[in-house]
Order: C-alpha cells, then sequence, then structure tokens
C-alpha cells in the first residue's frame, strides 16, 4: 500500500512540476529566514593536520558536516577508522573554540555488488544493499551509539541515488524510523533538485536539506550558474520540502565545460581567473567556470531574503581562509551583513 501511495505522490509531484515549469510560475517567499545556516562539508582527509583549518572561518560558519570518515555496511554497522576520525574532530574542534557551531557526522552507506557499467543497475544494485541496512533493525542504534560516543550534535545522510520507488520506500522508512530514537540529535539529508521523493512523514522528521546546486554547466560550459541554480532552487518547493530546511548548495571548485572527472578547487586557480569567471588550464587544455565572490555572494543574498533555511558549502578546503580578500566564505559573510 505504501509504494502505490508513493506512486502517486510522484505522479501528481511530476505533473506538478511540468505544468508549473511550463508556465514559469514562481512560488518564492520572499521573506528572510530567522538563524540563517551556514553549512560546510568537510573533508576528514583534508582536516588530519590543524594548518589546514582557520579559526576565523567559523565565526561565519554555524554548521559542520564531517564527511568521509565513517559509513554503515549492510549488515547495519557503522565503520571508522578511529583515528582518522578523531583527529579531523578534534582539530575542527579546537578551530571553533567556544563558539557555538554545530558539527554532525556524515554516513556514507554501502556500494553495490555489481559489474555492470550501466548506471541505473549500479544505483540498483547499491540501492539493494542500502535496502538490507536499513531494515536490518540495529543501524538507528548503531548511529546513536557514534554520536553519543563523541558527542556529535546530529547524523548526515549523502545517500544521493534512490532510483526506485522501492528504495524510495525503504529509505523514507528509514529516516523516519531513525528520528524517532534520536530525541535531541538532528538528522540531515542531501540530494539533487530532480530526485526528490520524500515521503510527508520523512520530511516531517529531516531538520535539514543540502540541496546539490552543482555538477550542471549551461550552454556555454559555465558551472551552476547564478541563473540555473535559482531555477533549480524553485522547483524543491513543489515536492513538499519546506524552504526553511533547504540549504541551497555553493560550489567552492569548478568542472570542466566537458563535464569531464575533474574537479577544480577554486582556492588552487583563483590568481589566474578572468574577469569572466574563466580559468584555462594549460595541462588538459580544458575551460573551467568558477563561482568567484560576487556569484557567491548573489547567491548566498538569495538564499537569505528568499525565506531559504541556508546554505551549503562543498567543500570548506577548496577555499582561502575568509580573511583574504579572494575568499568565498568572506563573499558569503558579505550577503548576510548586507542584507
Amino acid at each position: 500500500m505504501n509504494v502505490f501511495i508513493d506512486r502517486i505522490v510522484a505522479f501528481f509531484t511530476a505533473l506538478i512540476t511540468f505544468i508549473t515549469g511550463l508556465f514559469g510560475l514562481n512560488f518564492e517567499t520572499g521573506n528572510k529566514v530567522d538563524d540563517f545556516r551556514v553549512t560546510a562539508y568537510i573533508r576528514g582527509d583534508y582536516v588530519q593536520t590543524d594548518e589546514s583549518l582557520h579559526p576565523e572561518d567559523f565565526d561565519i560558519i554555524t554548521d559542520v558536516i564531517l564527511f568521509e570518515c565513517a559509513s554503515f555496511n549492510s549488515n547495519g554497522e557503522v565503520v571508522y577508522d578511529e583515528n582518522k576520525l578523531e583527529t579531523a574532530l578534534s582539530n575542527i574542534r579546537s578551530a571553533i573554540g567556544d563558539r557555538d557551531v554545530s558539527v554532525t557526522l556524515n554516513l556514507l552507506g554501502p556500494w553495490g555488488n555489481t559489474d555492470s557499467d550501466i548506471w541505473e543497475e549500479q544505483m540498483e544494485a547499491q540501492s539493494e544493499e542500502h535496502n538490507k541496512a536499513f531494515t536490518s533493525g540495529v543501524l538507528e542504534d548503531n548511529i546513536i551509539a557514534v554520536l553519543d560516543k563523541y558527542d556529535f550534535d546530529g547524523v548526515h545522510f549523502d545517500y544521493e541515488y534512490p532510483i526506485s520507488l522501492k528504495a524510495w520506500h525503504y529509505y523514507n522508512n528509514f529516516l523516519v524510523s531513525l528520528d524517532k530514537k534520536l530525541g535531541e540529535y538532528t538528522l540531515g539529508v542531501a540530494g539533487n533538485d530532480w530526485n526528490i521523493k520524500f515521503s510527508t512523514a520523512a520530511i516531517a522528521a529531516i531538520d535539514t536539506f543540502e540541496l546539490m546546486t552543482y555538477d550542471f554547466v549551461d550552454s556555454e560550459g559555465r558551472h551552476a550558474t547564478f541563473e540555473g541554480t535559482t531555477e533549480l532552487v524553485k522547483k524543491v518547493g513543489f515536492y513538499g520540502m519546506p524552504a526553511e530546511k533547504v540549504n541551497v548548495g555553493l560550489p567552492f571548485y569548478s568542472r570542466p565545460t566537458d563535464m569531464s572527472a575533474y574537479w577544480y578547487g577554486y582556492n588552487g586557480c583563483y590568481e589566474k581567473i578572468d574577469e569572466n569567471g574563466w580559468y584555462h588550464c594549460e595541462n588538459t587544455g580544458k575551460d573551467f567556470w568558477f563561482n568567484t565572490p560576487d556569484v557567491i555572494e548573489k547567491k548566498t543574498a538569495f538564499a537569505y531574503n528568499n525565506g531559504y533555511g541556508g546554505v551549503m558549502i562543498w567543500h570548506y578546503n577548496c577555499d582561502l581562509p575568509s580573511s583574504h580578500e579572494d575568499s568565498l566564505l568572506k563573499a558569503v559573510s558579505t550577503a548576510i551583513k548586507k542584507n
């Protein structure tokens, strides 16, 4: 029955999205949100020394998602390298100091068991392993045990591609089940604009939704433009996700015009980016269009002034220190102060 209901919801969601897109309807709230969030993904591999973090940045950052330090397997066990996690967490907390900054633990799930080269089959195989974990009956308690042990503020999931309704059914039920046990711990998830099939109960359980508005280019090959981002963000409300739960994704990196497998951090290229946002890599012969400080400031102002809960940065170590005049994080702060 639940799967049938999910199918009905998915159908009407797609219909509404199509109609509103066809007629160019706009449902922005136009209201500022209290307690605007600046959420930064921090990759554990990048912060194994304290020199990789800048304390002044946490005058701007309100929430940290600690990434690539822990995962769960299909048996519902949470697995992690204690030394890696503890070192990253210690360095982050040292940089935060006595500031009121939330730190949540991101959990990646198991890969699928398949040799297929077809993306859809790979995602389905991954979902099968996730489904086993979600129905194991132990994953919820194992997550809480890790949150308790390291005094995290919550848990976060980057399960990007549950593409079948069956996979969404298991995922939604798990989120609801986990939320019932989390108590004061927060629950966050990440996703793409085109793949949002959260049930009403799951949406109620979720505290924050990291909207991954990047990894797309326009007809000129520009990566995650302001115009493209705002169009994608406006769709989210049609899927039932309240604006105040949504953190609009800001890429502190770029992909080449052909979207090949290169990810260049802003801090490694900023001195060679031209006045139009372009960087040409001599080694690869590829061109990259970056979200420069003016673009980041404009996106942040959009999120702030239209009722979204905050912005999300992928990822922290692609930027310069916020004390640097060309810092993207500084641009985020400037937008908030102006508005």
